[in-house]
């Protein structure tokens, strides 16, 4: 290289480092040009978070399955069939999984191999069909200070916290590569032990640990109390740009639970849906959600609600149309509990949907 063309290189770099600079300026403004603009409920995170919240839609959780002790243990397996099955009626599908139950007893908790190929599996096929996925920790029964299910087994208490933050990290870094239709949910329904302090402290370590490898993805994060929304003002979230936060709501009880068999208190059934008492249960906690969300600035996702297939199927179907609309008259995306099991709204031996609570969900 001649000295000549020293200065013009100088000259040359120092206008590509302005340039650089400039649309890093200009980039972050319309950023924040496009934050101000955008609802209340999304004034805390980015164009793309709150995109997603709105895009996830009409979903579907597959429930029963991978969360159970072992899969299979409740009566259902996840088939492969199903992912055609939902992908031509749903926007998104919620998976929810009990990693707990498979991964090492220490603090490391290294997930099984093959359990993790399993999930990643029917990760990948949602994904292949163009819908969102959610996974979740789900049933971490210890961590709540609950009685342990058939074919789980206790691990050493001291180790449960680090456990649940170092199975996050292991997931974070094996999913880190797929798309951002691939959303993370810390855990569902805290509870029991892990009341709102507990949480507010253990929440930041797992997300934290899912952004060593994920520094965008969007991650959910719901409130104690079994994820009710009278939970949330006790939540404190993150600051962070990429998070949505998730309710569930069952409300009215006496009908969506009656005939359940797990409950301490057994509900009768018989209960029908919905007159005008039960439609104001139905939409309070939804609008409490929402309300809070424009107050809180970050945008809420309704991750669970349904009905036993105890309770007749007119009222069944009269609920979960009343759920899905308050739902989405207020522009929050909303998944179903579930799909083949308990609260089913297919058969897998006939390998078809139950009506009307097909059209309910999905016309």
């Amino acid at each position: 290289m001649s000295s000549s063309t020293t200065p013009f290189l100088r000259r040359y770099g120092t206008l590509m480092a302005c340039l650089g600079f400039f649309f890093a300026l200009k980039a972050g403004a319309v950023e924040q040009a496009s934050t101000a603009s955008a609802p209340a409920q999304c004034a805390r995170v980015s164009v793309n978070t709150c995109g997603i919240a709105k895009a996830l839609g009409r979903g579907i959780n597959m429930g029963g399955m991978l969360e159970a002790p072992e899969e299979g243990a409740w009566g259902t397996r996840l088939d492969p069939a199903y992912v055609d099955v939902v992908a031509g009626r749903f926007n998104s599908v919620r998976i929810p999984v009990r990693w707990s139950n498979h991964a090492d007893p220490d603090a490391a908790a290294a997930i099984d191999s093959f359990f993790l190929a399993r999930v990643t599996a029917v990760v990948d096929a949602f994904l292949s069909k163009g819908m969102y996925v959610i996974i979740d920790v789900h049933h971490y029964q210890q961590l709540f200070g609950e009685k342990l299910q058939g074919k789980e087994f206790a691990v050493d208490d001291a180790v449960v916290e680090a456990r649940f933050v170092n199975i996050w990290r292991q997931l974070g870094r094996h999913f880190k590569n797929r798309s951002d239709k691939l959303i993370f949910e810390l855990l569902n329904e805290p509870a029991g032990r892990l009341n709102a302090n507990a949480w507010n402290t253990l929440a930041p370590k797992a997300l934290a640990a899912v952004r060593e490898s994920n520094p965008e993805r969007v991650v959910m994060i719901g409130p104690v109390d079994w994820g009710h929304p009278r939970a949330l003002p006790s939540l404190r979230v993150p600051e962070d740009r990429n998070v949505i936060v998730t309710f569930h709501t069952y409300d009215p009880f006496n009908f969506t639970h009656q005939g359940v068999d797990y409950l301490p208190m057994k509900l009768p059934p018989g209960v029908t849906c919905c007159d005008e008492k039960q439609r104001a249960q139905i939409a309070g906690p939804i609008q409490m959600a929402h309300a809070w969300s424009a107050k809180a600035g970050y945008p809420v996702y309704l991750g669970e609600f349904g009905v036993m297939k105890v309770a007749d199927i007119a009222s069944r179907a009269t609920y979960a149309k009343a759920v899905r609309g308050e739902a989405e008259r207020l522009g929050i995306s909303w998944a179903y509990w579930d799909f083949a099991n308990a609260f089913g709204v297919y058969y897998p031996k006939t390998r078809d949907w139950i009506e009307p609570m097909r059209a309910a969900l999905s016309d």
